[in-house]
């Protein structure tokens, strides 16, 4: 079973607009001068700055 042509570009049309959104945040967050917590590849949580974003 195909999966549906409109599924797919709705598909693609969220992965940019939650790209957009993440970056927004870490910019708002680098103006703040702040901190953002993350996982690594192995599930492990970090607190970095978000200048090194």
């Amino acid at each position: 079973m195909k999966p549906h042509p409109k599924a797919n570009d709705l598909s693609s049309k969220i992965k940019v607009a939650l790209d957009k959104a993440i970056e927004k945040v870490i910019a708002e967050t680098k103006a703040k001068n702040s901190y953002m917590v993350v996982s690594d590849k192995k599930g492990n949580i970090k607190k970095i700055p978000a200048s090194e974003l």
